[in-house]
């Protein structure tokens, strides 16, 4: 609950602070958007531990239809007038909802994970994919054409001056919750997993932001999550 009410006084108030759109500032808001998603994140489970993993999946399924269906009220050319307190209110309650939806889909794969191992080839092979999605596959085609979809797959969060600050992708926030919430359950090193992986996603956006042009988070998540529970991983393959 803390993590979302300050995601909503920094939606509510950062668009209309008078900041120019500096390096600094760009990176400040980043971390004002992250930090209470990684808030949201750990605080999930706790609120959906009794939920049996069928009823958790139909949870998110609904929070992810109305999720898509505020995100199509809340577009970009909403705001072509300037941020007004309703549209960014839609926007804020569209990343809630999609939120809610990645957490749940990430909570019940994580639950299915049975080993160090399997999560090592999990984070491998999203690294992977997402890497080639967005050099040469459907996500730099999205792009390209700036698709409609992009609309719906992406969680659009305010910064300094403007009320599309920048865009993480859905899959995004379902591998991060996927990777700390097996770190939970397999009982690795939960709390610097989540420390570190939400730290890997700032360093994803700073680093497309310096590079100025669309990078893959889930790499960047992917490694983290390897490198923070290398020791705990590489033990439990030896027996």
């Amino acid at each position: 609950m803390l993590g979302l009410a300050a995601l909503a006084a920094s939606a509510a108030t950062l668009p209309f602070a008078g900041i120019g759109p500096s390096f600094a500032a760009q990176i400040t808001s980043y971390a004002l958007a992250l930090i209470p998603v990684a808030l949201f994140i750990h605080g999930f489970p706790t609120l959906t531990s009794e939920l049996p993993t069928p009823r958790l999946l139909t949870f998110g399924a609904v929070c992810a239809v109305l999720g898509f269906l505020a995100a199509l009220a809340s577009r970009p050319e909403v705001f072509d007038d300037g941020p007004r307190l309703l549209p960014l209110a839609v926007l804020y309650l569209a990343n809630v909802l999609r939120l809610c939806a990645a957490a749940s889909l990430g909570l019940s794969l994580a639950r299915f994970v049975t080993s160090p191992g399997v999560a090592l080839l999990i984070a491998t092979v999203a690294a992977a994919a997402d890497l080639f999605s967005i050099l040469a596959g459907p996500t730099k085609i999205l792009l390209r054409e700036d698709s409609p979809a992009l609309d719906l797959l992406v969680l659009i969060f305010p910064s300094f001056g403007t009320p599309l600050g920048f865009g993480l992708g859905l899959s995004d926030f379902i591998f991060l919750a996927l990777f700390i919430y097996m770190s939970l359950l397999l009982a690795l090193r939960y709390r610097l997993t989540l420390l570190c992986c939400s730290s890997a996603t700032l360093l994803a956006t700073i680093t497309a932001l310096a590079l100025e042009r669309p990078l893959p988070a889930l790499p960047f998540i992917s490694l983290c999550f390897v490198l923070v529970n290398a020791q705990n991983i590489y033990a439990a393959m030896r027996k």
